[in-house]
């Protein structure tokens, strides 16, 4: 952690289930929103993203067994729900008020069954995806058994899909300790779209931050935006560490 100090002021620490990387996530970027200056548009463009992502979730084949409802209908009022409460945020609340909203289990638990059926609708329509799933399983297996799943913890790959299909840039930090003569090392990774006259692919930058070298410069994305810090890094942050997501703070 010491590594980690040099960078960030503090963490929260995350619920250790399977969803710690979805409840991270969507918590930080709402924290995010929160001190953006001109919240009601990224509000708007979020959902213009979650529209997007409708149209296609509308496209594939779901088990209805799964749902309470018809997939479409649930996928519609889930994504109502999170416009309501980002809609509160950009119309001004305090942190007091997001913590105990998102402490509510009937909100948050509805907010990451979204947010996993956006991962898995991104990973299923396009077929970059393809090259991250194990030879033995096919797309809608590994959706099932590594994204659907409550208690399935995401990898990079899951990481990938939610970042793409949002917009949203992130970072990573790896704790990784089986190095035995440079320490700890930690892993960094940065997943951001780059914008030029349209939409590019997205792109993974790796960096290394070791407790015996010294310290790695920062990549830079090639957009700005409140989602980004002034040197074009991710502002939403998470740390890893065996599999579970905590939540970073910069200094």
């Amino acid at each position: 952690m010491k590594i980690l100090s040099k960078h960030y002021v503090l963490f929260r620490r995350t619920r250790q289930d399977g969803s710690c990387f979805y409840r991270a996530f969507i918590f930080s970027y709402m924290e995010i929103l929160r001190q953006m200056q001109d919240k009601q548009a990224e509000v708007t463009r979020l959902m213009e993203c979650l529209d997007m992502s409708k149209d296609r979730f509308s496209c594939l084949e779901w088990n209805k067994a799964y749902f309470s409802i018809d997939p479409e209908e649930y996928f519609s009022s889930v994504v109502s729900e999170l416009n309501e409460v980002l809609n509160v945020i950009a119309a001004g609340c305090t942190s007091e008020w997001l913590y105990q909203r998102s402490l509510q289990e009937s909100f948050s638990g509805r907010i990451i069954s979204l947010l996993r059926l956006i991962t898995e609708t991104e990973i299923r329509t396009d077929e970059f995806y393809k090259q991250s799933i194990p030879k033995n399983l096919n797309v809608l297996q590994f959706c099932w058994k590594a994204v659907r799943s409550l208690d399935a913890e995401a990898t990079a790959t899951q990481m990938r899909a939610l970042t793409y299909a949002l917009g949203i840039p992130l970072r990573v930090e790896v704790m990784d300790k089986s190095l035995t003569d440079q320490g700890v090392l930690v892993k960094r990774l940065d997943f951001f779209h780059e914008f030029d006259m349209e939409k590019g692919p997205l792109r993974l930058t790796r960096s290394y931050l070791s407790s015996s070298t010294a310290r790695i410069p920062l990549k830079q994305g090639s957009y700005d935006g409140d989602l980004l810090s002034s040197d074009g890094t991710p502002m939403l942050t998470l740390l890893c560490r065996h599999g579970h997501c905590d939540i970073l703070y910069r200094k």
